[in-house]
């Protein structure tokens, strides 16, 4: 027999009404009674009537992830799997699921958007890895559609959005390299425009001004073989930097890569800080220096404004939320001592 609304109700001891606020994830429900109805729902296998839930609210209890990478680019980023993996666990306990999609060009990015407003096939779309002219933006700002930006908006406009400071966390990554007594800092960053990008790279200008005459500033491809082929060319040349800062943990693996068939030796030959702090810092000897962005956290918030939005409940804060970053120093960027 199938479990009902009342069922559920009638064995948490609270109303009917209030296993409604729940599904519908009102917060004014008490924590222990949230926890109470929802645990009491998985432990029955409770599955709401989602097609008379839609037709009530006109929803499709769908939210949108779109990922812009080449064919296989996803397969061994730990940024985007992380992503997903935090994006799900926040919606474990919300009436709403995951719609991903991943394209392979700017052409078919702008066809999916198209199309995902065209037939409203999701409630409201989390934005990554914005860029300095985002046609994304517009668009839905446009057609007045909920979404959240994990990214900057570089806009004074009144998009919602949650982010790192990228220009300070790029900043305390170039200078630590700096005070550990590397003389070349460089930084590896991704095609120009892409604005977690571009402001990782003003924050690396900044921590060398007054310290290093040169700016050594590289860009390339997003994932771990592009960044490894734009990094022998770096390191084959006679002025190659003693130390670099690279956009995310999966690029530095490239450049790791790139690094050992130069035969040099991390750190002693070449420092190296990125940002991520992912799984994939234990894989070097000594583990890689990498700045946490606190993921959990920063996509919790974006998918708790995003579910404001649709639902039109009020945003606490301002609109541009900034989550604090860590750096945590690993091998890769403290020097050893001579043997």
């Amino acid at each position: 027999m199938r479990v009902t609304q009342q069922d559920i109700a009638k064995i948490a001891s609270v109303s009917q009404a209030t296993v409604s606020r729940v599904l519908a994830g009102d917060e004014k429900v008490e924590p222990e009674i949230r926890k109470r109805v929802t645990e009491v729902m998985r432990a029955h296998n409770y599955q709401p009537d989602v097609r008379a839930r839609q037709l009530r609210s006109r929803r499709t209890g769908l939210i949108g992830l779109v990922l812009n990478r080449p064919a296989g680019g996803l397969g061994e980023d730990p940024f985007f799997s992380a992503l997903v993996a935090d994006i799900l666990d926040f919606l474990r306990d919300h009436p709403y699921h995951l719609c991903l999609d991943m394209v392979t060009s700017e052409a078919g990015q702008t066809a999916i958007y198209d199309d995902m407003l065209r037939s409203r096939r999701v409630d409201g779309l989390i934005l990554v890895e914005s860029e300095a002219r985002d046609h994304r933006i517009a668009r839905l700002q446009q057609d007045k559609f909920p979404f959240v930006l994990i990214g900057n908006p570089l806009t004074g406009d009144e998009i919602s959005s949650v982010d790192n400071d990228n220009v300070a966390a790029a900043e305390l990554a170039t200078r630590h390299l700096l005070d550990q007594g590397f003389r070349r800092v460089g930084i590896l960053g991704a095609r120009r425009g892409v604005t977690v990008s571009d402001d990782r790279i003003a924050g690396y200008q900044r921590a060398i001004r007054g310290r290093q005459h040169d700016h050594l500033i590289w860009h390339g491809d997003f994932g771990s073989r592009a960044a490894q082929e734009v990094a022998q060319t770096i390191l084959a040349d006679c002025s190659r930097p003693d130390a670099m800062v690279v956009l995310d943990d999966f690029m530095a693996m490239g450049v790791v890569g790139a690094a050992r068939k130069a035969g040099l030796r991390l750190p002693n030959d070449l420092g190296l800080v990125s940002f991520n702090d992912s799984n994939l810092c234990d894989l070097i000897d000594r583990g890689l220096s990498s700045v946490s962005l606190r993921m959990p956290e920063l996509v919790k918030a974006a998918c708790d404004r995003l579910l404001r939005i649709i639902e039109e409940r009020p945003i606490d804060g301002p609109h541009r939320l900034i989550i604090p970053t860590e750096l945590r120093v690993r091998g890769s960027s403290q020097r050893m001592e001579a043997a």
